[in-house]
């Protein structure tokens, strides 16, 4: 079981240094990662997750990084790919790079759809063009979307997790040779609205990503929001979980900040 620090990209978190200086907090206390969320209508100040995370690379030197998840449909994949790989050189093979679809304010707000079947069509059309892109092929690319004619980029070994909402009606998204996914389940009932997998959903997660063309040694990351204080972390290791994520959900920077300096629950 690995353990990350999984926090917001906004308001008491937005600030980039504060950012950085947490990272480096949470590698010095044992963490194995930290992972950002990447929005653009937030509660202010908002950090752009890319600045942000080559900060902490240049500050870090052993932890895992990277933004949870990017909202490709939002994105120009290409755009996307050269940011990752200069990313992952700087940071000498630490990024992970989670996509999904977003949310829908992110597009609204600037003018742009935001209907789910669309969002999911690009996600899917640009997470392939993604992984050329990153392989370091020549692609020649003309599909709904995007479009790439004899374009080659640096090669980057990049591990790709997908994200999205469980349980499903339809296949995965973007799921195709994925390295991890994120599941993100609903809990309206919650303070916060979401909460953790159940050991039992684990499995149907797992085999629903597989189906869908990840992996089958694919990480399978969770995050904290909305377990009880008691949780049973080890419990989500034997039911295959690989990746933790402790979340800032519900409290101040000052308390989250005790939380990380305590060090990973396992």
């Amino acid at each position: 079981m690995h353990c990350a620090v999984y926090v917001p990209n906004f308001g008491p978190f937005g600030d980039p240094r504060r950012l950085r200086d947490l990272a480096v907090e949470a590698e010095s206390s044992g963490w194995h990662g930290f992972f950002v969320w990447d929005h653009l209508i937030a509660d202010p100040p908002v950090a752009d997750p890319w600045v942000a995370l080559a900060g902490v690379a240049c500050a870090t030197t052993t932890i895992r990084l990277g933004p949870l998840v990017v909202p490709l449909p939002r994105r120009r994949p290409w755009k996307v790919a050269l940011e990752a790989a200069t990313l992952q050189q700087m940071c000498e093979g630490r990024l992970i790079l989670g996509v999904g679809m977003g949310v829908p304010w992110d597009y609204e707000r600037f003018g742009e759809p935001a209907g789910i079947a669309g969002r999911a069509a690009r996600l899917e059309e640009g997470a392939g063009l993604l992984r050329r892109l990153l392989a370091g092929e020549s692609v020649d690319h003309r599909g709904p979307t995007y479009e790439a004619r004899g374009v080659v980029l640096s090669r980057a070994e990049v591990p790709i997790w997908v994200g999205g909402f469980w349980p499903r009606r339809t296949p995965v998204h973007a799921a195709r040779a994925a390295d991890g996914v994120f599941p993100n389940i609903r809990d309206h009932g919650s303070a916060t609205g979401f909460r953790p997998p159940t050991l039992d959903e684990v499995a149907g997660i797992r085999r629903q990503f597989v189906a869908s063309g990840g992996r089958r040694d694919a990480d399978v990351a969770v995050m904290s929001v909305g377990a009880p204080p008691d949780v049973d972390v080890v419990a989500y290791e034997s039911a295959g979980v690989t990746w933790w994520l402790e979340t800032a959900w519900d409290t101040s920077f000052d308390g989250f900040r005790r939380k990380v300096r305590e060090g990973p629950p396992v």
